[in-house]
């Protein structure tokens, strides 16, 4: 099997609640193209889909690392920024939303510059005080 017949395999596995064995097809991805960066989206994902959120946020930022111009890189930052939020990490998702509001921009992707902004204004406000 490729990389993206894997990544398929993941995707058809988390979708139907198999969040492990997507785990592990995703990885079977990485293993076939290490540069495939829709694997570590989608390998970031699945470990959030069950709790592990430390490898979630390892999986989105490896991918970030090896291509920061891809064009899941806002989608990644948005999803760190949420998990951080999630963790009471508020500083490290009020950073990650504010990076995505960048991305987003740099792509001319509006909506979702409104999606960053919304987030970021939401994680704001239920730490109990707006970070500028």
């Amino acid at each position: 099997m490729h990389a993206e017949d894997y990544l398929q395999l993941g995707i058809e596995r988390g979708a139907s609640g198999k969040h492990e064995d997507a785990i592990e097809a995703f990885k079977k991805a990485l293993k076939e193209n290490p540069n495939y960066i829709d694997a570590y989206l989608s390998l970031g994902n699945a470990y959030g889909n069950t709790g592990r959120y430390k490898e979630s946020i390892a999986s989105y930022k490896e991918g970030i690392q090896l291509n920061p111009k891809h064009q899941e890189v806002p989608q990644m930052e948005m999803n760190i920024a949420w998990i951080a939020h999630k963790t009471n990490d508020n500083k490290t998702a009020v950073l990650y939303a504010k990076k995505a509001i960048q991305s987003f921009t740099n792509r001319n992707d509006y909506a979702g510059v409104a999606m960053a902004g919304a987030r970021l204004r939401m994680i704001e406000e239920k730490s109990g005080n707006i970070i500028k």
